[in-house]
């Protein structure tokens, strides 16, 4: 670790691609432990064990804190090595800063990882590997997740650098990096959600846990970054940078949902738990009762990280030069963690902590005074502040504040409309998800509309939907604003399930934005043709009304209620019918596109994977109900139970001590499938024992409309091993599951196909 950590330092100041490769010894190193089982450290002692096969030995390197931030460490010394020459159109003065901050970020991680003491000597025998772990996926996902991650901070990086240097060909440099990232994000996520449908007991693939929701905010930003260039008139470099950025502090987020067990500790993927109380009941003071533990300087460092993000950000924006001093902050809290333990910060003043972060825009701002403002504008977010005094939510405030500055910065106020929109939607997020009152969050809606009552309209925004040159305004914006609408709803939703996971919220509100991007693809596939854009326009109440009055016809659960007196069938079919109407009007964008431009062709293939993937959601996860007892079905050995349609047989009860890959014992049950009493296939749903755990081993019989879900009710081993005649299971029939799985397989080799290509990353 000293080693790893003095190259750290010396290729921050001097970066060599000769020796970067060092830091990444410590990872090497600590997997090395894992495989050859040397319990003679406390990591190995705890989660390793010579009964493991190897590639779950290697699996238990990230099942600790330390692990995983060594692992981050070698990805981001890869990247740097890998990019150690300049990027598009990058000036050396831009490539030595974006080299020193990848280096200097990897530092920060180690210090970080120092104070875990990673190598400390074992005391005793732990647990194991957690049983969730000792599975194929979990050897490959969690990598790669990682690697989308440094990606992202890669992008911060690039953005950071050009605003302290120059702008000049930032817009390349980011498209370079971000069809990376965006390839190596999809794959990640989609095999945590393999991994959540071959493994867990959810019965589907996603189900809004947080980290599953986490992990897809860096990848909703990438896919906004990606459309930056698509959407009409000039796109500023303050910008392109800014989403840029978004992306590397919601990989920060990300990834301290996931470290910050006691913050979101319903979450089934949080293996690392914080066992200190929480009784705050907003993020912001949770991860203040973080800081009293051991790992609270981890968290503080990712916090701290974000916060910075937005004040740099923001300074940006106002256009006043600020010290680059302040991008020490992150190294040097991670240094007073060595020195102190990382329970140091604990006692600060939050304000305190707060302003330090935001030091980039304080000093801006302090330096800008001397110009003069327009001081009423800035009632916005005076506004904002004064609204944190009532509600407390201090990650909410600066979410509030970033729109309000955003939109007063704008020199054309009326058309900062996207900054006033976010502001809004920020707000009723905050209504919907039950995270601030009803009158609060009017307020705060009001005061992001306000310039429109005392700005007056110009000619230029004066539009009419008849003109084809708005629609296809109306169609290019689409992909930005919706996207970033559903990003700024997807993380205030995040940020109130402390407690519990709201998946009626995320299905409920995020169906109008979902529904709005397919229509954005079908006004684009009709662009020639303003007349018939201008209809399906008109035609948009009366999918409102089709959806209320047929979305129960859907079948499955469709007539459960979801939220706000509405039916999973009818908020499916919100998003159902113009996902739809995408489906032909992206294969004919596909077939446009065909031996005329291959980016766009494979763009519009992306865009077809995910119009299948939507479908698929809707069928196999919307309408479905995991919490019902509808899904439970008793079985009774050699008899026949009718469910659904299907018929079950328990015919056995297998055990098997003996020859097991992992875990202490197995039992399953033999259950022969019929329909219309012919039988289709045999399953065997089970349950392997670990120690004093269980993990469900799940099965299924794969038909052509999708997959039938048969779990075990673990509960019942006992008295299976016993000798009973009974078993309970729980039953899921997922419609266009293939749907989901085909359109995410389109979307990554489509991807892949565009990362590859050696042209201008801006075609």
């Amino acid at each position: 670790m000293p080693l790893a950590v003095f190259v750290a330092a010396w290729v921050t100041f001097r970066p060599d691609a000769r020796f970067t490769w060092i830091l990444a010894l410590p990872f090497l190193v600590l997997a090395m432990m894992f495989t050859m089982n040397y319990d003679s450290i406390h990591l190995v002692a705890w989660y390793g064990g010579e009964e493991l096969p190897l590639r779950y030995r290697f699996a238990a390197t990230w099942a600790a804190r330390e692990g995983p931030i060594l692992l981050w460490v070698a990805w981001m010394a890869l990247l740097s090595i890998i990019w150690r020459k300049p990027l598009q159109e990058e000036s050396p003065d831009a490539h030595l800063f974006r080299l020193r901050l990848m280096n200097g970020f990897a530092l920060t991680l180690l210090l970080v990882a120092w104070i875990l003491q990673p190598f400390k000597a074992a005391e005793g025998r732990g647990p194991g590997l957690n049983e969730l772990l000792q599975t194929d996926l979990m050897v490959i996902h969690p990598p790669l997740i990682f690697l989308a991650y440094s990606l992202c901070l890669t992008l911060t990086f690039i953005a950071i650098s050009s605003i302290f240097t120059n702008f000049d060909g930032i817009k390349k440099r980011l498209i370079q990096v971000a069809r990376p990232a965006f390839f190596f994000s999809t794959l990640g996520i989609g095999l945590g959600g393999l991994w959540a449908y071959l493994i867990l007991d959810w019965g589907g693939y996603w189900a809004w846990d947080p980290v599953e929701t986490g992990s897809l905010l860096p990848w909703i930003c990438l896919v906004m970054l990606l459309h930056l260039r698509t959407r009409p008139g000039k796109t500023s470099d303050h910008m392109w940078a800014g989403v840029a950025m978004a992306c590397g502090a919601l990989a920060l987020f990300a990834t301290m949902v996931t470290r910050a067990g006691g913050v979101w500790a319903v979450s089934v993927h949080t293996f690392v738990v914080n066992s200190a109380g929480t009784p705050p009941n907003d993020v912001f003071g949770r991860m203040m009762v973080i800081l009293s533990d051991i790992s609270g300087i981890e968290v503080m460092v990712y916090l701290l990280g974000i916060i910075q993000l937005i004040g740099i950000f923001l300074a940006s924006r106002l256009g006043f030069e600020f010290s680059k001093y302040w991008l020490f902050l992150l190294p040097i809290t991670a240094v007073l963690g060595v020195i102190g333990g990382g329970d140091v910060l604990d006692g600060i003043p939050p304000t305190l902590l707060v302003v330090i972060a935001l030091g980039p825009f304080v000093e801006s701002g302090i330096k800008s005074l001397p110009e003069g403002h327009d001081w009423i504008w800035f009632a916005i977010p005076a506004v904002m502040v004064a609204l944190r005094f009532i509600h407390g939510m201090v990650l909410f405030e600066l979410l509030s504040l970033l729109f309000a500055f955003g939109l007063i910065f704008e020199e054309d106020r009326f058309k900062a409309w996207g900054w006033a929109t976010a502001g809004i939607t920020l707000f009723l997020a905050a209504s919907w998800s039950g995270m601030l009152d009803i009158w609060i969050c009017a307020i705060g809606m009001l005061a992001f509309i306000s310039p429109w009552f005392f700005v007056e309209e110009s000619e230029d925004s004066k539009f009419s939907f008849k003109e084809r040159k708005f629609q296809q305004r109306i169609a290019l914006w689409t992909p930005v604003v919706a996207v970033g609408l559903y990003l700024i709803l997807t993380l205030v939703i995040l940020m109130s399930s402390i407690d519990s996971i709201q998946f009626a919220a995320h299905e409920l509100y995020g169906a109008p934005f979902l529904a709005a991007m397919m229509f954005g693809l079908v006004m684009w596939s009709m662009r020639k043709n303003p007349t018939r854009v201008f209809y399906l326009m008109l035609s948009l109440p009366l999918i409102l009304i089709f959806a209320w009055l047929f979305g129960n016809s859907l079948g499955y659960d469709s007539t459960d209620i979801l939220g706000a007196s509405l039916s999973r069938g009818q908020i499916g079919m919100v998003v159902l019918i113009p996902a739809l109407l995408a489906l032909p009007a992206t294969i004919s964008l596909v077939k446009e596109n065909t031996g005329k431009n291959q980016i766009s062709m494979l763009a519009h293939l992306i865009h077809l994977g995910l119009v299948l993937m939507i479908i698929g959601h809707v069928m196999s996860t919307t309408i479905i109900d995991r919490g019902t007892f509808s899904h439970s079905v008793t079985l009774i050995k050699d008899e026949k139970v009718e469910w659904e349609g299907y018929e079950f047989e328990f015919v056995e009860v297998v055990t098997e001590t003996d020859d097991l890959e992992v875990g202490d014992g197995y039992l399953g049950a033999v259950i022969n499938v019929y329909e219309d009493g012919e039988l289709i296939e045999t399953v065997e749903p089970g349950v392997i024992r670990f120690d004093t755990r269980s993990r469900s081993e799940v099965d299924r019989v794969s038909m052509w409309h999708g997959d039938l879900v048969l779990i075990m009710d673990g509960t019942q081993a006992r008295s299976l091993m016993e000798g009973s005649d009974l078993v309970r299971i729980m039953v899921y029939d997922l419609p266009g599951i293939h749907l989901v799985w085909g359109g995410w397989t389109l979307m990554l080799l489509s991807s892949l196909s565009i990362w590859i290509n050696r042209g201008d990353p801006t075609d």
